[in-house]
C-alpha cells in the first residue's frame, strides 16, 4: 500500500482505488480486458457511505456482498476483516466531509466447475455525492418496464436494464420493474407506496433486500406504522397517497410520477416521518 503521506502530497481530493494490496488515484487502476466482469458483465459489488467519516451499515452491507458473491460462484479473495481494514484505511485518506465506497468483486478470467476461482477486488473510494436537493423537494420520476430485475437476490453489476428502459423518459431517474404490472424494485433503489396509510412494498423474496430498505422497515413497524409486504399494483398509483425509494447514498427520496401516472402528494408525512426517525437512528449504525 502507498503511504499516506505520498498520497496525501499527491492530492487527496482525487478518487481513490484499492487494488492489487495498494491504495492509487483511480486513473491509475485498470484490469485486464480479458476479466468476465468486462467481457460478460460478471461480477457483485456493493456501496456504503459515512456519516462524520464512520461507514454506516458495513457489517450489513459486508454480508450481503459475501452471500451475493457465494451466490454467484465467486469466493471473495479477501476475508471480511481485511476488507473492513481496507474500508477503514481508505476513508482515513480521503480528504473530503464525507465518503461512498463502492466495492467490487469481479468474474475474473476463468469459468470452471461452475465456479469463479479467480475474482478481482477492488475499492472505490470518492467524495459522497447526494442526489440535488430539488430531487427531494419536488420528488422524482420513475421509468416503469413490464419485466423482473435479473437475480434479484445478487447485487450484480448486470444493469443494462436499468439503461435501455429510460431512453423514453429522459427524467426518469430510475427504472421501476413491473412484471405484470406488479411494482417490485427501482433499478437502484428499493420502493414503497402509501395506500390507505400503510406502507405497501414488495416481500424479500422478490426484491434485494436493500440495507436501507431493512432499516426503514424496522424503524416503521416499531413506530407503530402498518408494513404490508406486497407487490403494490401500477393500478394503484393514481390511488395512492404518496411513494418514495430507498437507497444508502439517498436515503429516503419521494417520487412525484410513476410513467405518466402522478402521486397524489410528494413528500408526503409518512416519507418525512421515516425520514425524521431515521436520521434520529443514524448513530446506532455507524461503525
Amino acid at each position: 500500500m502507498v503511504e499516506y503521506m505520498a498520497y496525501k502530497k499527491r492530492g487527496r481530493k482525487l478518487k481513490l482505488c484499492y487494488y492489487n494490496g495498494e491504495f492509487k488515484s483511480l486513473e491509475e487502476i485498470s484490469i485486464p480486458i480479458t476479466d468476465l466482469l468486462v467481457q460478460r458483465g460478471v461480477g457483485v459489488f456493493d456501496t456504503l457511505r459515512t456519516y462524520r467519516k464512520r461507514p454506516h451499515a458495513m457489517s450489513i452491507h459486508l454480508k450481503r456482498l459475501e452471500e451475493s458473491s457465494h451466490a454467484l460462484g465467486i469466493k471473495l479473495p479477501l476475508d471480511i476483516q481485511q476488507i473492513i481494514g481496507v474500508i477503514r484505511k481508505g476513508i482515513a485518506m480521503m480528504d473530503c466531509e464525507e465518503v461512498q465506497m463502492r466495492i467490487y468483486v469481479s468474474g475474473g478470467d476463468v469459468f470452471e466447475d461452475g465456479q469463479f476461482p479467480h475474482p478481482r477486488f477492488f475499492v472505490i473510494f470518492e467524495p459522497l455525492e447526494k442526489a440535488p436537493r430539488e430531487n427531494y423537494e419536488r420528488g422524482v420520476a420513475l421509468a416503469p418496464i413490464d419485466m423482473d430485475r435479473p437475480f434479484p437476490h445478487i447485487k450484480s453489476v448486470f444493469y443494462l436494464p436499468a439503461y435501455v428502459g429510460r431512453r423514453d423518459d429522459k427524467e426518469a431517474l430510475e427504472v421501476l420493474y413491473c412484471p405484470d404490472g406488479e411494482i417490485t424494485e427501482s433499478s437502484s433503489s428499493s420502493f414503497f407506496m402509501v395506500i390507505d396509510g400503510r406502507i405497501v412494498t414488495a416481500p424479500t423474496e422478490k426484491v434485494l433486500d436493500g440495507v436501507m430498505r431493512q432499516i426503514i422497515i424496522k424503524l416503521a413497524e416499531e413506530s407503530g406504522l402498518k408494513v404490508e409486504m406486497r407487490c403494490p399494483l401500477l393500478s394503484e398509483v393514481s390511488t395512492a397517497q404518496e411513494a418514495f425509494i430507498t437507497g444508502s447514498i439517498k436515503e429516503i427520496l419521494p417520487v412525484r410520477r410513476i410513467g405518466s401516472q402522478h402521486l397524489a402528494q410528494v413528500n408526503g408525512p409518512v416519507s418525512q416521518y421515516l425520514q425524521h426517525l431515521y436520521s434520529a437512528k443514524i448513530e446506532d449504525y455507524l461503525e
